[in-house]
């Protein structure tokens, strides 16, 4: 044996160096809520205020924030974090002598501001991909080049023309505004740009999606049956880049296909809450109306319970039993094709069968004033049978129950009835 490896590991204790007097003690290190693991806070035996540390860069960058106050040291941390931000990624966020800054200089810095919002609960992770792909692909190029001081409202109206003569709907021009804004803000916010010029209103014109009339909606659920198990051509799949074993596999129509759609035109349901339904939010309640009470996760900043229509409690059940048949229906299970862990392959996989079924119903998928029809759809046909058939429903008790606003069921889902479908409604007398 190695005696002096040996006397070396049984002293350890004894002979460590004594920690250096500006290392953070480590009581003191105190993450940030809701920012980044890589900031934090802390003390030293060197000094009695709290300091600030945070890796960006490859780089550890460390402040005295100059209080005794936990609190006010959180505060300033998170200002630390913003301004540094701002520094590191904005590539031409500081002073560049006489250059000016231009738009392309503010957009990695706006971007990693979003992230933050993002890591605060802000802000969702698809929001800010989205907002990144607009800059990104339609914006710097035509702002990229110019000062910040250049961009005014004739440059704002030049660029609304150039969306324009893309065939661009004016709800993804309203979109691109809203990203430029969201750069100007912050070059604003930062010191590098006195105020947002003027934007030119575009007036936003709602294309609502279909729905489906009741003989519509059956001859889908009839097809679907009778389609299970059959491949989906070539040409509802085409665009995927999925594998090959996950084509043969998720490109059939599934056994519960025709459940899901009766469960979403009962349910209310956007196709967005299928990937992640699973048993354990499901709640059978019967009473004097038997129902599902629905305890989704939170969807667009919505997070109370829907409530379902009875006929979607037959449907559960049978949808329940044909998956424990199958080893599934425990809690943790998902509604709608449990078999795949890959959740965000389920609504393309549904895309895929819905779009395949809808052709073979002979459907098609447009109606008549041509709106486009999709898996949606089925979300605008349940609220459009409950403004058709349910008993003086009103807007306000329908939008809660479906995670929406009265303000969109007046723009979206009641928008293509007409005075003749409620005849009995302007008949009525009391």
């Amino acid at each position: 044996m190695d005696l002096g490896t040996w006397g070396a590991a049984a002293n350890d204790t004894d002979y460590k160096p004594p920690r250096h007097r500006t290392l953070p003690i480590l009581a003191s290190v105190t993450p940030i809520a809701n920012y980044p693991t890589k900031l934090r806070i802390f003390k030293s035996n060197a000094s009695r205020y709290w300091q600030v540390r945070c890796f960006l860069k490859g780089k550890t960058y460390t402040q005295s924030l100059k209080t005794t106050n936990k609190q006010a040291a959180i505060h300033q941390a998170k200002q630390f974090f913003h301004i540094k931000i701002a520094e590191l990624y904005g590539e031409g966020i500081k002073d560049r002598g006489e250059r000016p800054n231009k738009f392309a200089d503010l957009v990695q810095a706006a971007l990693a501001f979003q992230q933050g919002r993002v890591k605060r609960g802000e802000l969702t992770a698809a929001s800010l991909a989205i907002l990144r792909n607009r800059l990104h692909k339609t914006i710097l190029p035509f702002f990229g080049a110019m000062a910040l001081e250049q961009i005014g409202y004739q440059q704002i109206s030049d660029y609304i023309q150039n969306l324009s003569d893309q065939n661009l709907t004016t709800v993804t021009i309203q979109q691109h505004l809203v990203a430029i804004r969201k750069v100007l803000n912050y070059a604003v916010g930062v010191g590098k740009l006195k105020s947002v010029p003027q934007f030119p209103a575009v007036k936003v014109t709602s294309k609502p999606r279909g729905s489906y009339n009741l003989a519509e909606y059956l001859t889908l659920v009839r097809e679907a049956r009778r389609l299970r198990g059959q491949s989906v051509p070539e040409e509802f799949t085409g665009k995927s880049r999925r594998g090959q074993g996950t084509l043969e596999k998720f490109a059939r129509v599934s056994e519960d296909l025709h459940w899901l759609i009766r469960f979403m035109v009962n349910g209310f349901m956007r196709p967005s809450d299928i990937k992640f339904l699973q048993h354990k939010h499901v709640t059978i309640v019967r009473g004097k109306h038997t129902y599902l009470r629905l305890n989704l996760p939170e969807t667009k900043k919505h997070d109370k319970p829907i409530v379902t229509l009875q006929p979607a409690v037959v449907v559960y059940e049978h949808l329940l039993a044909w998956q424990v048949t199958n080893r599934f229906g425990s809690p943790d299970d998902y509604v709608f094709l449990p078999d795949h862990p890959n959740r965000s392959l389920v609504l393309e996989a549904y895309r895929w069968q819905f779009n395949f079924i809808q052709q073979q119903a002979g459907i098609g998928d447009n109606t008549a004033n041509g709106q486009h029809r999709t898996l949606y759809s089925l979300r605008h046909s349940a609220m459009t049978f409950r403004l058709l058939y349910g008993r003086k429903v009103d807007l306000l008790t329908l939008a809660k129950n479906a995670r929406t606003s009265v303000e969109m069921v007046e723009r979206f889902y009641s928008s293509n009835l007409d005075a003749e479908m409620n005849i009995d409604l302007l008949h009525g007398k009391r």
